[in-house]
């Protein structure tokens, strides 16, 4: 090979290089993006199958519009709202409680969550009336986070036919078993409408599904359907 050839090859040979190069490169880049997608699909899966761990004490009577009741030995009822509720409503700005003396039906509003300027009523777990309200929820409203069966107590009620509204709620194993499967449908309702983002108007989290605080990022005809599937 004469001289003028080698330097003709050398040039070429070193543009051959840097090309195998950079097709070395990009396939590496390839690979790490592919890996990371399906990574980031796994978690989102994951994320969308596991339901979270929501608090149930023994021996409350729990209602299907998520609230409980907790019978006292004066014989009156204390009333809140559960865990999976204030969990999936996320921030409360306040709560309007009924007035002492007020009669309430189960299965009927008797007290409305505030977010914003989103209103969210819950039902009465019982009938009655109502005996007296827990002033200090507002005030510290907070404490319904951190205990929702305990101080996070919103109102106290006489009940009336309590042999028969009792009928109609749950205890104790099967309370455990029907808020599993309502934390399952809640969640199969969520990713239903996930479907239609702009009509959503959920910002989701690690591309999965957090129930937790979702209500924050839910208004319109869909908060209305969400209220009416499971708070009532």
């Amino acid at each position: 090979m004469s001289g003028q050839e080698v330097m003709v090859m050398v040039p070429i040979l070193v543009i051959l290089t840097i090309v195998a190069f950079l097709l070395v490169q990009f396939a590496i880049a390839w690979k790490k993006r592919k890996a990371e997608a399906m990574e980031k699909a796994v978690t989102s899966a994951t994320t969308l199958n596991t339901a979270p761990a929501y608090r149930m004490p023994e021996g409350l009577f729990y209602h299907g519009g998520h609230t409980w009741a907790h019978l006292t030995p004066a014989g009156d009822a204390l009333v809140g709202i559960d865990d999976f509720a204030q969990g999936v409503i996320g921030k409360i700005d306040r709560i309007e409680l009924p007035k002492p003396g007020t009669m309430v039906l189960q299965g009927e509003t008797a007290f409305t969550v505030v977010q914003n300027r989103k209103r969210i009523d819950f039902v009465s777990p019982l009938g009655g009336m109502v005996d007296s309200v827990n002033e200090k929820v507002n005030s510290e409203i907070e404490r319904l986070k951190e205990d929702p069966y305990g101080c996070g107590w919103l109102f106290a009620i006489r009940p009336g036919d309590i042999a028969h509204d009792l009928r109609k709620m749950r205890i104790a194993r099967d309370a455990a078993a029907w808020l599993e499967r309502e934390t399952a449908r809640f969640t199969e309702f969520i990713t239903l409408h996930m479907s239609a983002p702009q009509e959503v108007g959920v910002t989701m989290r690690d591309g999965g599904v957090c129930v937790n605080g979702i209500v924050e990022g839910i208004d319109g005809e869909l908060l209305h359907l969400l209220v009416r599937k499971f708070f009532r």
